[in-house]
């Protein structure tokens, strides 16, 4: 997303949260499922400002805040090194699959909007999904969890148009 003239405003950086959980079914593999939401995207502007997104320029109508929210859910599968169990103990997790995504909202402050605006920063789609993960061990169950997410939002199955989320969290072991 870009713009073009004007004082439009992008905003595509927000705070987000991921729940998921996963299973190991044979050495150091596992399937896990995960949802998440990746908090509000908006664009600000006035009257005559213009911008471009996927391609197609836009122009504000109104003065205004477009924004739009991201979550979605996912299954996939991981490799990992193991539990980080007691203290001082590492352990690493990478996984990859597919997430069903949703950029809700909606907007009357651009011309040319009505559809088009619409199906571009208001879709959703299926794509893929990856992360990588470090943990330090804490005790026998608990764990300090260091992750970086990435999921794509081109609708086309891959990780084009990528939006990502680190976090520093705690892991359950049980």
């Amino acid at each position: 997303m870009s713009k073009k003239g004007g004082s439009a405003t992008i905003d595509q950086d927000d705070s987000g949260f991921m729940i998921n959980a996963g299973k190991t079914i044979w050495s150091g593999l596992g399937v896990e499922a995960m949802y998440y939401d990746l908090g509000e995207s908006s664009i600000k502007g006035s009257v005559g400002d213009k911008i471009t997104l996927d391609d197609a320029t836009y122009v504000f109508t109104t003065a205004g805040t477009v924004s739009n929210e991201t979550s979605g859910y996912g299954l996939g599968i991981f490799a990992t090194t193991g539990n980080a169990e007691g203290l001082l103990s590492f352990s690493g997790t990478i996984r990859l699959g597919l997430h069903n995504w949703d950029r809700s909202g909606s907007t009357s402050l651009m011309y040319e909007s009505s559809k088009a605006f619409d199906t571009r920063f208001y879709n959703d789609g299926v794509d893929m999904y990856y992360g990588i993960e470090v943990n330090a061990g804490l005790t026998d169950s608990l764990a300090l969890n260091v992750s970086y997410d990435a999921m794509g939002f081109a609708d086309e199955g891959s990780l084009g148009d990528s939006g990502s989320l680190a976090s520093i969290g705690l892991l359950f072991n049980f």
